[in-house]
Order: C-alpha cells, then structure tokens, then sequence
C-alpha cells in the first residue's frame, strides 16, 4: 500500500512539478515509509515551490526536528506561528524538538505555549513534565503527570513518566503502582519494563528486578539501560560471570560515554598475554570506584606486565606505588600495547564471588603524611572515629546515598571517642553540626592526606563514598552506612564485604529510613570495649 502510494504520488509531482502541495505529500509519505534523506529533499523543495505553504513548513519542520536539527525546525514554525500564532499543534511540535534535543528550557517554553491555548493538551502536559525532569524539577515534573493521566489514565507512558517522577524524588515505593500498571497496559514495551526493574532494584528486590530487565533487553536488544540494569541486578545477587558481562553496556548509555576513551590500541579483556607488554588502565565514574578496582594493578605486575596507571588528579600521588607509572587522567599517557578501564578487570579477570582479590592493605598512607598527621592530632587520649556523611553532591543518588549531619550523629550520643571528619568538602548545611567535632578541611590537600588521617583511626563510620573505600583498602576498621537497594559492590543482604575484609555494613531497611541504622550503630559503638 505504501509503495502504491508513493508511486501514485511522484506520477502526482511529475504532472505538476512545482507544487508545493504535491510536493510535500511525496516527501512526507517518503519520509514515513523511511526513505528520510528523499523525504527530506522533496519537502525543502516544496518549501522553496512556496515558501508561504504551511504544511510544507510544518512537515519540514517536523523532519528536520527528528533529524536533529531543532534550529532549522524552529524557524519553519516560527514563519508558521507569524501566521497563525494559536496554533497550538505546532507550539507542541517546537516544544518536542527542543525535547528530543535535550534542552528543557527551551521546551518548556514552547510547551508552556501550547497549553496556554489548549490547557487540556494531555501529550503537552505529559512533554511539560519531561522538560522539567530534564531540568531536575521532578516534583513539578509530576504535577504535570498527574494532570496528564487524569486526561487520559488510559495512557501507558504516562503512568510509566509518573512512576520515573516519583522515583526521582526518592518514592520509590510509591512509584511500583504506576509502573506496574504502565506494564500492564503495555507488556511489550521495553521502556515500561526497564522503569520497573529500576524501581524494584532501588527498592532491594534485585531478582525481581532482573526479571523485567530480562524482558525489557528481550523487546528491545538495543537498550542499553536495561541492560546495563540487568548487569547491576546480577551483580548485587553475587552472580559475577553474567553480570561483569552485561556490565559492558555502560557505554552505550549517554550517562557513561563521557568516561569511554577511543584509544587507537586494543581493549584488553583478559584473553591476550600481558607478558613484556605495557598495558594502560584507566579510571572512570568516581573516587571510590578506582580505589576499589585499582587493586588489580599490582595482580597485572605479577604477570609480568607494564602497568600505566591513569586516574583522578586528587589520586595519583597515593597510587604511585601500585604501577610503573601513574598520571593524573587529564595527562598525555606514555607509549602503551593493550589498555583497560579499571572496571572492566573484573570481568578480564574472571572475577567470581569466591575469587575476589581482597587481601589487605593495598593501599598505605606514605610515611612522611602520617608522620604529619600524627603530630597534627596530637596524643591520643581517646578512641579515634573517623566520619564521612555525604559524597559528591552531583551524584546522581545523593539524596539517597548522604545523611544530614545533625541527624548522623545522633548515632554518636554518649559515644566516648574523638569523632574527626574526613571529608575536604563539608556542606553548608552541614558545617553548624560539625563545627564541634575535629575537622580537617583545610589541611588535606589530596589523597596522602585523607589515607594518613584514616590510617590514624580506630574505626572509621561512613555512608557510601570515597572514605568507605580507602578504609577497606588500607585495612582499617570501617562501617558502611547503606540505603536500601544499595550499590551492587556492596551485594544484597550482607553485612560484611568479600571485597574489604575490614568492613561491616549497616543497611536501611526501608526506602530512605535511617533512623533504624543509626540506632543499629549507636548499639553496635556501645558494644565496642
């Protein structure tokens, strides 16, 4: 039917060769059939056949928006709006352009326009509160929702959008009803599934989880987060083999591809000897996560391999022992055969549950920082406890992962310590709460500084950042603060870590509850001798 169409309409165009109706029909009809690049073409032409033809600007307009070139496509609105500026359709169509280009800003803007003509747009509200997500407003993001579905609660995606909203803003039970409700009207959609495995991971149901992260990558191969979901899923049951392998779908996410480096040399993945080789390994994602992979540097020394070490500048002086070389990530590497990102080594080295490299220390504090830092602290009178209440703020689950101050030390009550912070960069909204305690901001510089300080600690106590991290590498007493649907390094139900034998681990058990685990501490810190 589609072929019969076109043909019917080029006989069309070829009896009238300059008009921009016959034209614009041939070229939108190319253009759904997939034909994008002739699509394309014939409706520019029937623009130029007449420029003042309204439908061919808003079909060209709509072309140009799915290619990717919203600037191109707001203009031919634009001449469109000059006409008939209440045209509420083609302030939706210029709010979607600007969306599928990633610029909430402008799209609210056009979409906010459209619903002042037409406020009971259902697709315009359900846009709205995506631009607003992209923005990072998700409760006005549901707002716009909830209008939406109260339109039309027959809508899938919508319910699914709502279910994303409400797990953005930290409700995650909440969010299963609507995203449960978004598979059930719609059982093939990969995306509703994918919104349902995330919910059910964060809320520590990791088999359940997998399930639809199974059937997400089933309807949609391509997905790259469902699969990446899948691995996180795998990883957290202990489930290695599997889950290292799906692992490597983070760099098709957009959220990853920012730490992918294109080397000319070949990956490395565990199959190629290394033996008289020089092989780059190089950091991504956070502080915490090359502290904990960087452990299989010295394993590739062994096999008689050069190891170039590449990471974060605040690491790379702490590191230096652990490789022939080791420069800050921004740098120019040396000369290399084969290279690696540092969590890709588990899976080259056929990590498993029962197989973990985790003897420690693999990290010391250099001797001159903890000749420094004992002087600094002075005699010790009383047990030392070093604390950490929040990671990096732009953390995608700050909110969740980070406690507030006042509230992490209720844990500390009648606790007979010397309580030091280890963080260089304490909160504003913290500061007032720790202002009393020992801290040690302005003194530490990088890394040396941080392991000397936790070196000289009885015990460390913190949430899951950096500090966790370094504790277990150098061998130090350290208790983990965990929310529910924790990181998948930290497995599910466990309170200790096969990967730092020194850890304990404290987790929530309910969504955002920490009340429970702070109690669980404070009882746990009376116990100590």
């Amino acid at each position: 039917m589609t072929c019969a169409r076109i043909t019917r309409l080029r006989a069309e165009v070829a009896a009238q060769p300059g008009s921009a109706a016959a034209l614009c029909a041939l070229g939108g009809a190319l253009w759904q059939a997939g034909q994008c690049a002739e699509g394309l073409a014939r409706l520019q032409q029937a623009v130029q056949a007449d420029p003042g033809h309204l439908e061919s600007l808003i079909n060209l307009g709509n072309a140009l928006a799915a290619a990717g070139r919203p600037e191109e496509a707001e203009r031919l609105y634009r001449s469109v709006l000059a006409v008939q500026p209440e045209d509420a359709v083609v302030h939706f169509n210029l709010g979607c352009a600007w969306l599928a280009a990633g610029d909430g800003a402008r799209a609210e803007a056009a979409l906010r326009a459209a619903l002042a003509l037409r406020p009971a747009y259902g697709a315009a509200l359900n846009n709205l509160g995506t631009a607003l997500r992209q923005q990072g407003r998700p409760a006005e993001a549901l707002a716009c929702y909830r209008r939406a579905v109260e339109l039309r609660p027959d809508q899938a995606g919508v319910h699914g959008n709502i279910g994303s909203a409400l797990l953005a803003l930290g409700r995650a039970d909440d969010a299963l009803a609507h995203l449960r409700t978004a598979v059930r009207m719609a059982p093939d959609d990969a995306e509703a599934c994918n919104n349902l495995g995330g919910a059910l991971l964060a809320l520590d149901q990791a088999p359940e989880a997998a399930g639809w992260f199974r059937l997400a990558v089933r309807h949609d191969p391509e997905h790259c987060q469902a699969r990446f979901g899948l691995a996180l899923a795998l990883l957290a049951q202990g489930q290695f083999r599997e889950g290292w392998q799906h692992y490597d779908s983070r760099w098709r996410d957009p959220a990853f591809t920012a730490d992918e480096r294109p080397f000319a040399q070949l990956p490395w993945g565990g199959e190629e000897p290394v033996q008289g080789r020089t092989i780059l390994l190089h950091a991504e994602q956070g502080l915490g996560d090359t502290l904990q992979f960087v452990r299989y540097a010295p394993l590739l020394r062994t096999r008689g391999a050069r190891v170039v070490l590449q990471v974060q500048a605040p690491l790379v002086a702490l590191l230096a022992d652990l490789a022939d070389a080791v420069i800050a990530r921004e740098a120019e590497p040396p000369p290399f055969d084969l290279h690696c990102p540092l969590m890709s080594l588990p899976r080259a080295f056929g990590t498993g549950l029962d197989s973990i490299p985790a003897e420690v220390p693999y990290l010391r504090a250099p001797p001159a920082h903890l000749s420094l830092w004992s002087a600094r602290l002075g005699e010790r009178r009383r047990r030392r406890i070093g604390i950490a209440i929040s990671g990096d703020p732009s953390h995608p689950e700050d909110a969740q992962r980070s406690i507030p101050a006042a509230l992490f030390l209720t844990a500390f009550a009648g606790v007979d310590a010397e309580l030091h912070v280890l963080q260089k960069d304490i909160r504003a909204a913290d500061a007032p709460a720790l202002a009393a305690l020992h801290v040690h901001d302005p003194l530490i510089e990088d890394f040396r500084d941080t392991a000397a300080l936790v070196a000289l600690m009885d015990l460390v106590v913190t949430v899951d950042t950096a500090p966790a991290h370094l504790a277990g590498a150098l061998g130090v007493p350290v208790w983990v603060l965990l929310q529910h649907g924790a990181d998948f390094r930290w497995l599910s139900g466990r309170t200790d870590s096969p990967w730092y034998p020194t850890a304990r681990l404290f987790r929530q058990r309910g969504y955002g509850n920490w009340t429970s685990v702070l109690a669980e501490v404070a009882a746990a810190l009376r116990c100590i001798p």
